[in-house]
């Protein structure tokens, strides 16, 4: 089956093979997933469930006849399939509500389900069409950056941050709805979750780091918390809490060799610090007052995000999201410098990655775009070297180097207010170039 662009909209070719003469149902189904999941009309486990109800970005929630107004019908409806005597089919359609783009219409990562029965094109929410036969992923036959594809089950966790251990290559990922919070093995398809949030004081989980005892740190966002999970049993050890008048957000975080923590607030100007080390965790210590620096807090607005150390402790980089500004900071005189781009964009600079000591990776969300950085030797500048994109990257907020490459989180914070553009949530593993 295939899927392409053309004047009236997307044109869909499918050749089906295998089913029992007569006619049979087929739609494009929201959620990107095959496995098995919970029938839309009765709660149902049935085959293929997981991928969700019919696609219908034009949230009408009525079943119709395809080409209707998406007002009034969803815009996945197709035609019948028609098999004949041995087992075989062919359609050709145009679509005219649906892109292969990234917008809200766009079909891309999403699936398509051939039923058993036929459609009567009037039944809420499925027509009447029976059991579900056949499930395809729709996929970008484009090039790629990406190699392989870890699932987060939930149709709310819009997750943003991610930690990988070294010492075992898991990944460790956040939900900024909830707080719950994911493990996600090497090479495994699907995250297991490790902890719920909500009921350990953390609502939210956004910036976080694995220490060298194998100890999870995660930034709770505007909860204000840094929490300490032990990723073994999943308890909290520890719950350190900013002062909130006025009210901050702890957003990211970065832990040096020697067990010294810093954390960026996005609204207060403050820098903190913490010693990661103490077996009992202090109070998290203000330990510079930005204010007192050239970095100009904008109100209401995203300010120093993503963080990233030196290999010997002596400076911090961190990201000002609302201008795009790179500061680095000195840890021993507390001298704060911007990092001359050469004029290179980096607004909506996200998270950070060290690749090397002179190689940064900057994820830029609304841009869909990791931009690869190369510093001076002493980060007082740089220069973009390459700005990566890809169609599934999908506002991609955070990312952290795993055993097989970069591991890019998809957060959709885009669309914390409307439907995800893509279900199951999911972290991206994308080889970078040399």
């Amino acid at each position: 089956m295939t899927f392409a662009p053309t004047g009236g909209g997307v044109l869909l070719a499918a050749q089906v093979q295998g089913i029992a003469p007569g006619a049979h149902g087929m739609h494009i189904h929201t959620n990107g997933a095959c496995a098995n999941g919970p029938d839309a009309a009765t709660g149902q486990i049935v085959a293929f469930g997981a991928a969700g109800g019919h696609f219908d970005p034009g949230n009408s929630r009525k079943h119709g006849h395809p080409g209707d107004p998406m007002a009034v019908s969803h815009a996945g409806e197709l035609p019948a399939l028609q098999a004949g005597a041995d087992g075989r089919a062919s359609l050709s359609y145009v679509n005219a509500h649906i892109t292969l783009d990234r917008s809200a219409t766009s079909v891309l990562g999403r699936t398509v389900i051939v039923h058993a029965h036929p459609d009567d094109y009037a039944t809420d929410p499925a027509g009447n069409s029976g059991a579900r036969l056949l499930c395809g992923v729709i996929e970008d036959s484009r090039p790629t950056i990406v190699r392989s594809r870890t699932t987060l089950e939930g149709t709310h966790v819009f997750p943003e941050g991610i930690a990988v251990d070294p010492r075992t290559g898991d990944a460790y990922v956040g939900s900024t709805s909830n707080g719950d919070l994911f493990r996600l093995r090497p090479g495994a398809p699907q995250a297991e979750l490790l902890q719920i949030g909500g009921a350990v004081g953390r609502q939210g989980a956004f910036g976080m780091k694995v220490d060298g005892q194998g100890r999870l740190w995660v930034a709770g966002g505007p909860n204000g918390t840094l929490s300490v999970v032990d990723t073994t049993t999943g308890n909290t050890l520890g719950l350190l809490k900013a002062p909130q008048d006025p009210p901050g957000f702890l957003n990211d975080l970065v832990i040096l060799s020697d067990g010294t923590a810093y954390v960026t607030d996005s609204f207060r100007p403050v820098l903190y610090r913490v010693r990661t080390t103490a077996s009992a965790p202090a109070a998290l210590e203000p330990w510079l007052d930005l204010t007192q620096t050239p970095i100009r807090y904008q109100p209401n607005q995203i300010n120093l995000n993503g963080i990233v150390a030196s290999g010997d402790g002596r400076y911090l980089l961190a990201i000002q999201l609302v201008t795009g500004q790179l500061w680095r900071i000195d840890t021993r005189t507390k001298a704060v410098a911007q990092v001359r781009m050469e004029g290179d964009d980096l607004k909506d600079g996200d998270g950070l990655v060290l690749a090397g000591p002179t190689d940064l990776y900057v994820l830029r969300n609304a841009p869909n775009e990791l931009a690869r950085v190369r510093l001076a030797s002493d980060w007082s500048s740089g220069r973009v070297e390459h700005r990566l994109t890809d169609a599934r990257f999908k506002y991609p907020t955070t990312a952290a180097i795993g055993k097989s490459g970069l591991m890019v989180v998809n957060a959709q914070l885009d669309r914390q207010k409307h439907p995800p553009a893509l279900l199951p949530f999911d972290v991206v593993t994308v080889q970078l170039p040399p």
